[in-house]
């Protein structure tokens, strides 16, 4: 199958906590990539991840750290004799890297899992299972409240974990020689774009702070992502829409403006091609 990038909307998060779940039936796979860090823990579970050009078991106890922009794909066979139980955590690792500034030897351990092309991504924890799995709980009990929300607790919860990834790791790996990922262009757009994407004319704008042509923007993001600046621009939109048409009273014509769109028709046209529905018939299903 073919590789597609999944954005992720973390709507000003640092966090995107999907708690532990547990599914008997078969899932779609493909390769895919996203635009900041993935983690994965298996509960329990048959199947096979490909990662790195490499194919890991999907088993208890098995913890995978994918990179922004990796390819990877998870296949999992759930049956009801054998479900796949996980946790899964999106991270805005831009976000993140302050939270960690006052502790230095975590900060670099975390840039080495988010960047080092060398570092070994896919553990199984063994014994240290229990540890991250109570890691895990213990967040994922306020993970969707204000307090889950603050720099406080996610730094706790990430200092817990890279404690543990610590413990785990080869000694070699602790090494400062290792080759880091270069970070391509679509992460800066997408950076960019988080913070403005209601401005207008942000193909212009994007060319001038990158000190690029316009044309060189456009084919390096089609190139490193799959999708066209617009599309992932329209997407960003429509998602930001999605969470104020959940969580405000703004009117469909408010929120249209307060994401970009200049064209009122235009934005519903979008938002029922995404989602089927339109921006009112979502509010109300919602």
């Amino acid at each position: 199958m073919s590789a597609g990038f999944d954005p992720i909307s973390f709507h000003g998060s640092t966090l995107i906590w999907n708690n532990r779940h547990q599914t008997n039936q078969p899932a779609i796979s493909f390769y895919h990539w996203h635009q900041c860090c993935e983690l994965l823990l298996v509960y329990g579970g048959n199947g096979t991840v490909v990662l790195n050009n490499q194919t890991y078991p999907i088993r208890k106890g098995m913890l995978f750290i994918f990179q922004p922009f990796e390819i990877h794909k998870v296949f999992a066979k759930a049956t009801d004799e054998h479900p796949y139980d996980r946790t899964v955590v999106h991270v805005n690792h831009l976000r993140l890297e302050p939270y960690l500034f006052a502790f230095p030897k975590r900060q670099e351990l975390f840039n080495r899992l988010c960047y080092s092309r060398s570092m070994e991504r896919a553990f199984d924890l063994g014994e240290r299972f229990e540890a991250v799995r109570q890691c895990m709980e213990d967040y994922e009990r306020f993970a969707h409240t204000d307090r889950g929300a603050t720099q406080e607790e996610i730094a706790i919860f990430m200092l817990r974990l890279l404690s543990v990834m610590e413990d785990i790791l080869p000694e070699k790996n602790s090494s400062s020689s290792a080759h880091w990922r270069r970070e391509e262009y679509s992460e800066k757009i997408m950076s960019w774009i988080e913070h403005n994407y209601m401005e207008n004319d942000i193909l212009d704008k994007l060319a001038e702070e990158l000190h690029l042509t316009r044309s060189y923007v456009s084919r390096r993001f089609r190139k490193e992502t799959g999708s066209t600046l617009s599309e992932y621009l329209i997407a960003k939109r429509i998602n930001v829409a999605a969470h104020l048409l959940e969580s405000t009273s703004s009117s469909v014509e408010s929120i249209a403006h307060q994401i970009g769109f200049q064209n009122v028709s235009h934005f519903i046209s979008s938002f029922k091609k995404t989602y089927l529905l339109t921006p009112l018939q979502y509010r109300f299903k919602a």
